[in-house]
This record gives structure tokens, C-alpha cells and sequence, in this order.
């Protein structure tokens, strides 16, 4: 048995190595294979098409996410302390497991925003107007001072992204989705009017 589980993680680690330079359109069997340090009829013995090592890597960023976050659920400090370490677990798992996640985009979504010819539009249309609010929110005070370009990136990526999960994964209707993130991320950017 512990054959199989390693084998089984060689094989999760040469995917991930195999999506991270070239994405899962290029992950072929035979480059996982070639990753992994295994031939391509090990895979087949074991019955690890690419939709079965796609599961694979998805067990394995589950797994890695529940570890991560426990430590802060359990830990010491005030809540506010513990959600900020969990946050940052979060991150840490999501780095870890990015080629897997990178999987999960859309490849026509990821050539139309993030393809070097694309690149002027893509900032045209998304970032430089939330990069125009938050200048004039700091100006006027009504938003706390900020980095504005790297603000204008996270707050695109964060809505997106967590709108898109919300009403797909959780069906979350549009005004519960639309009134949490916004009152979320609102609230990080106000002013702290304590310090007043």
C-alpha cells in the first residue's frame, strides 16, 4: 500500500510541475509521466487518466487546505489575531497548490486578460478606473491612503473571482453575493475614524 501512495503523490507532484510550465491544456499524460519520474504505462496500469490525476490534485489542495487552517481555528490570540493567521494559511496553500488553481481558470478567460497584447486593455478596462476611485477617495478622505495600482489589482481579482464562486459554488443569489463582498471589502478601505 505504501507503493501506491507514493507513486500516487510522484504523480501529483510531476502534474503540478507539468501544469506550471505550460498549463493543464499542455499536461499531457505522457509529460506527466515524464514529470512524475514514472512511465506512461504505470499510469495506465493505475488507472490515472487526466481526469483521475486532476482529482487527484484536487484531493491533495483539500487536504492541504482543511491542515491549513486548523492550527488558526485551535491556536491562542484574539479572534481577529487567529483570522489573520488563517487568512494568511490560505495563502500559503494557495501558492502552494497555484499550478493546480491556474488548472481550474478558463483558458480563454486567461489568454483574454492576461495575454501580453491584451495587456493595455485589460488595465484600460479594469484596473485604471477602480485606480481613478480609490485617488479620489483618497483625496476627498473618504477612503484610507493605499498603494492605488496594487488596491485597483487585489479589489478586481477578489470581486471577480469571489462573485463568480459565490453564485456558482455556494448559489448564493446576486444581492446576498454582491451586498457581502462589497460591504467586505468597503470596510478595508474606509478611514479608521477611531483614530480621530
Amino acid at each position: 500500500m505504501a507503493q501506491v501512495e507514493s507513486t500516487e503523490q510522484r504523480v501529483i507532484d510531476g502534474a503540478r510541475r507539468a501544469i506550471a510550465s505550460g498549463g493543464w491544456q499542455s499536461a499531457t499524460l505522457t509529460r506527466i509521466a515524464g514529470e512524475s519520474g514514472v512511465s506512461r504505462m504505470t499510469l495506465h496500469r493505475r488507472g490515472l487518466g487526466r481526469d483521475e490525476i486532476f482529482a487527484l490534485l484536487a484531493r491533495d489542495y483539500e487536504d492541504a487546505f482543511r491542515a491549513a487552517l486548523w492550527p488558526s481555528v485551535m491556536g491562542r490570540g484574539t479572534g481577529a489575531e487567529r483570522l489573520e493567521a488563517m487568512l494568511v494559511a490560505v495563502c500559503e496553500v494557495t501558492e502552494d497548490h497555484l499550478s493546480f488553481l491556474a488548472a481550474l481558470d478558463e483558458e480563454a478567460d486567461r489568454r483574454f486578460f492576461h495575454d501580453a497584447a491584451d495587456e493595455v486593455r485589460s488595465r484600460e478596462g479594469y484596473i485604471n478606473p477602480i485606480e481613478r476611485l480609490l485617488s479620489d477617495g483618497i483625496a476627498d478622505g473618504s477612503i484610507r491612503s493605499v498603494e492605488v495600482e496594487q488596491t485597483a489589482t487585489v479589489i478586481v481579482n477578489a470581486v471577480d473571482r469571489t462573485y463568480r464562486h459565490l453564485r456558482r459554488a455556494h448559489d448564493w443569489d446576486a444581492e446576498r453575493s454582491r451586498a457581502a463582498l462589497i460591504d467586505l471589502i468597503l470596510r478595508g478601505l474606509l478611514p479608521d475614524r477611531s483614530a480621530h
